[in-house]
This record gives structure tokens, sequence and C-alpha cells, in this order.
């Protein structure tokens, strides 16, 4: 398949227009008279490379609200609030099945992809089978958290889902506990995952139990390299920083949920000066990524010069930096010679005008962060396939999608009705 007069976002976060062709799922930029056949003409659209997800909670849709103006520590106290939150989480293990639960995950991944996210990393704790099933079926790129079940998943690949396992959080860290990963990681090697210093509490816990920060711990037991995700750690310090990216580590930056729990604002100039490889998620509650892209620019702002961080170091973050966190820095994140045709197609309108892509100064991506719309997105492919075709998911049925979630939600509501008892 050939695409005509594509402007696109090309490897160096600047946006140039030429044709390229698709073959055997991947990008090429050598052009034969064979790509005619079935050409796109592309030139109402702004292409970007699919976005990622890196840090994700696959139940996030129904806890919308549930969570408001609440410290994660106070999660599930004996508050309403908290009664309520317990009966949530009571209810998806408990109460619905694992098809029904499949459709909360799936509603979330629809919507992501009808922003322009390509892959997602679900740190959910239901089947990891589940999960790729339903990634799978929709045709999102993922990793999946496997949590204790990496025995099963280590080294397996289904469709375009990989598997990881769980570090510690700072409340389960204990030195037997610490001992078992250790092993796990020596056993197995693969990518390695958690919430650290998340919040003020957990940097509190760690610092009680053993004196020092959950990084230095990871660091004295060789679990930080390159294939460790490190989410929202807003509590890292200088020598923190410092040992992640000497490690070369990742951190997926998560500044909406770190706001809705209090938990503050993580230190990501500090991170990028040391060459931290820093992405984003939007952890639980969220599927919105560009709103996370714009807070995380906006954040980026404050103490900063106004030109220090730019739209691009944004796009890099939820791109490339993200397919770097999941070693897939080869395969996705750019629009480049022989890298997976993973594409959004952004329509171009007024509300993106002036759009002007000089030698030395675009209003392109600037504009494409800040004034693009819900349904800017049109198009989507993952991996040379169209998943989304002017604005309808093509590989499920959103509509039966939409219906099963909005049952699941209900029944939500009727079980508190049932369950008022416990609230009192």
């Amino acid at each position: 398949m050939r695409l005509k007069n594509v402007t696109f976002l090309n490897d160096n976060m600047k946006f140039e227009t030429r044709d390229f062709s698709i073959k055997n799922n991947t990008i090429s930029f050598n052009l034969d008279d064979g790509d005619k056949e079935g050409s796109m003409e592309c030139k109402d659209y702004l292409v970007i490379p699919g976005l990622v997800n890196a840090h994700f909670h696959s139940y996030s849709p129904l806890a919308k609200g549930l969570m408001q103006e609440m410290a994660l520590q106070d999660w599930c106290n004996d508050s309403e609030q908290g009664k309520i939150q317990r009966l949530l989480l009571d209810y998806l293990d408990n109460e619905i099945s694992e098809k029904d639960f499949a459709y909360v995950a799936q509603k979330s991944y629809v919507d992501m992809v009808k922003s322009g996210v390509t892959f997602v990393s679900d740190s959910d704790t239901q089947s990891p089978q589940l999960l790729s099933d339903v990634m799978n079926e929709i045709g999102i790129r993922g990793i999946i958290d496997t949590y204790e079940e990496i025995g099963e998943y280590y080294n397996k690949s289904e469709g375009n889902i990989l598997f990881g396992t769980h570090l510690l959080e700072e409340e389960d860290m204990t030195n037997d506990e610490l001992l078992n990963l250790k092993e796990t990681k020596d056993k197995y090697n693969t990518i390695m995952m958690t919430h650290c210093l998340e919040n003020e509490w957990r940097l509190n816990i760690v610092k009680s139990k053993f004196g020092k920060s959950s990084i230095d711990l990871y660091n004295e037991m060789d679990l930080l390299d390159d294939k460790t995700v490190l989410f929202h750690c807003v509590y890292m310090s200088g020598e923190d920083i410092e040992l992640v990216a000497k490690h070369k580590s990742s951190v997926v930056h998560c500044p909406l949920s770190n706001l809705d729990t209090g938990a503050g604002v993580a230190d990501v100039n500090s991170m990028l000066e040391k060459d931290v490889n820093v992405c984003l998620g939007t952890d639980y509650a969220h599927t919105n990524v560009w709103e996370l892209m714009r807070l995380t620019y906006y954040l980026l702002k404050i103490n900063n010069p106004v030109n220090k961080y730019s739209a691009e170091d944004v796009f890099k973050m939820a791109t490339v930096n993200g397919a770097n966190a999941y070693k897939l820095q080869d395969d996705i994140g750019q629009i480049k010679e022989g890298y997976k045709a993973d594409f959004v197609f952004i329509e171009k309108d007024a509300d993106l005008e002036p759009l002007l892509n000089k030698a030395n100064f675009s209003t392109y991506l600037y504009n494409l962060l800040f004034y693009s719309k819900s349904d800017s997105v049109q198009h989507v492919m993952i991996d040379g396939k169209w998943v989304m075709k002017d604005r309808k998911l093509i590989t499920v049925d959103e509509e039966k999608v939409v219906r099963k979630y909005n049952q699941i939600a209900e029944g939500f509501l009727h079980y508190l009705k049932d369950q008022a008892g416990l609230l009192n």
C-alpha cells in the first residue's frame, strides 16, 4: 500500500511531506510501481507515530470519581467513600465474570485507540490471558504485568502482546521478598515494573523499614537495568535519579494521577537533565493521553526558562521513549524505514491554523498538541492494519462494547444498593 503526500513526524521530530509505502506491515521509503495499487491520498492529514500509554490499569473506567480528593494511602478506609471503593474492588473481583471484565478493559482500550494510542502497558491484576485476548481482538499493542504468573508467560508473546512481571511497592518490601525478586530477575531477566516512590507515604515506609530509598534497595539487589520500568517516582531524590540514569532504567511520569491523589509532581526536569528515559502514563481513571501530554508540557514550564522544553520533548515521551522503556525502540515509536506501520492520522482543520512549516520554525507539532480536539484523530493503523477508519473501530463492535460497559456500571450501582448496610 502506498501513502501519498504524507505530512508526517519524522525521526528528528520534524514534519516532512513525501510518499512512502507499507510492505509486510513495515514502513518503506523505497517506492516501486507495485505500491500504487491500494494507494491512499493523505494531504488532508498530519500523521504521527502511534502513542504509547506506558502505565495503565484496565479497571479504570469504573473508578472515575471514586477516588476524588483522597490520598492513595486512604483508599478503601472506613469512610463512606472508602467503603464504596472496597465494594468496587469486590464487585470487580467477585461479582462479575471474566467475560464482563473483558468489556471493562475493552472499553478502556477502545477509548485509547480513538485518541491515537497504539501501545498500552497494563498493570491490572486480572488474568494476563484475558487482557491479552482483549488487546489482540482490538489490535492494539501492549505489555501485560503478569505479577506472580511470569513463569507461565516468560518469553511468550501473543500477537503484538508482550508479558513482564512486577517489582515490589514499598509497603510490600521485606528482606525475604526482595531476595525472591532477585531470584525472579536472575531466572527470567524480563521487564520488571512497579509503582515506585509514588508519594511521601511510600517513601516514609521504605525509609522506616530500611533507612534508604527503594531505588537504593533495587540497586543493591541488581534489579535496576534497562528492563526496569518505574511508575511515578515523585519522591526520588537526586541520588535516586543518578542511579536510575546510570542503569538506564525508565520512569513513567503520571502527573494526572499524581495530582489526583495529592502525591505531588515528579522532578522530570532533573530526570531529563540526567538523560533518564521518561515516558508517560495515564495510570487509573484516565485514558486521554492528549490531556496527559498537555499537562506534562505545562508542568515542565514551572521554574524553567520558557524555551527549555518544547512540544517535541513531550511527543518524544509519548512515542519513542515509551517504546524504549519496553525494549521496542527498534520497532515502534517512530516513522522510520523498517519500523512497524503504527500511524495516527489527524485531520487538518481550522482549529489547527495557522499551520506553518518553515525550515527553522514550525507550528505543526505545537498546534497539534494544544489545539487538536477529541475527534481530531480520524484513522489509526497498527502493524499495517486499519484498527480505526473515520473514527469507527473496525476490529470490534464499539456500540456493543459501550452497551456492555454501561450494563456493568449499572450493575455496580445495584450492587452498592444491595450492600447498603455495609456503608452505614
